[in-house]
């Protein structure tokens, strides 16, 4: 693999876990004084840190992404994209499963295989992604005093597990990647707590599943 799609690809999940921990910092400040530019604030670090996780899963699947974009009519250039949700849909088109799938730390089977297992739970998935992201979009504007007011309650009641569900799947996970030579796994550990995000690379022998099951397991 292309180290330096890997770099890019580290690079921006470090903007979207530091992103997500200036959302909370801008948060708690708005919990505290009621100054809704804070408020502002969070939402904007919180959009942009999904746009770094859409940006940053570009990079295991740049050759085809880039040749996926450059048949477009409109904008056929991908260096120009930006918008989180347009980006998804063109991934999806190329590699079903790009997705990052977040998982639980290693565990040594029986067989002596190290395996990992799915993380359940309150962890940010394509849907959620999609949904907060076009949410999130509806409050980074003016109100326009003659149209309708836009209200914030329900978001600040929801922000916190927004952030927590992307730290969640950012925290360890895997991305998939599909060539016409190769098919492997990048498993990325990415902490909140300042350390650099790493990179473990996974090649299968030959094609591999992705089982949605209980169970689920690379």
């Amino acid at each position: 693999m292309n180290t330096e799609l890997s770099q890019i690809y580290l690079a921006m999940i470090q903007e979207a876990i530091n992103r997500l921990k200036a959302s909370e910092f801008y948060l708690h400040s708005y919990l505290e004084h009621s100054w809704h530019p804070n408020l502002e604030a969070a939402i904007l670090q919180l959009r942009k840190a999904l746009e770094a996780i859409a940006l940053a899963s570009i990079a295991p699947n740049q050759k085809e992404y880039e040749r996926f974009r450059s048949a477009a009519e409109k904008q056929p250039d991908f260096r120009k994209d930006y918008h989180a949700g347009k980006i998804l849909k063109c991934l999806d088109q190329i590699n079903k499963n790009f997705f990052p799938l977040a998982l639980t730390p290693a565990v040594m089977g029986l067989n002596g295989v190290i395996h990992f297992d799915q993380k359940r739970g309150e962890v940010l998935t394509k849907k959620r992604f999609e949904s907060i992201y076009d949410q999130l979009g509806k409050h980074l504007h003016a109100n326009n005093p003659w149209g309708n007011k836009k209200y914030h309650e329900q978001l600040v009641a929801d922000l916190p597990s927004f952030i927590h569900e992307a730290f969640e799947l950012l925290e360890l996970h895997a991305t998939f990647i599909r060539t016409t030579d190769l098919a492997y796994v990048w498993i990325v550990e990415a902490k909140r707590d300042g350390a650099n995000p790493n990179i473990i690379r996974a090649y299968a022998a030959g094609d591999f599943v992705i089982e949605n099951s209980q169970n689920t397991r690379i």
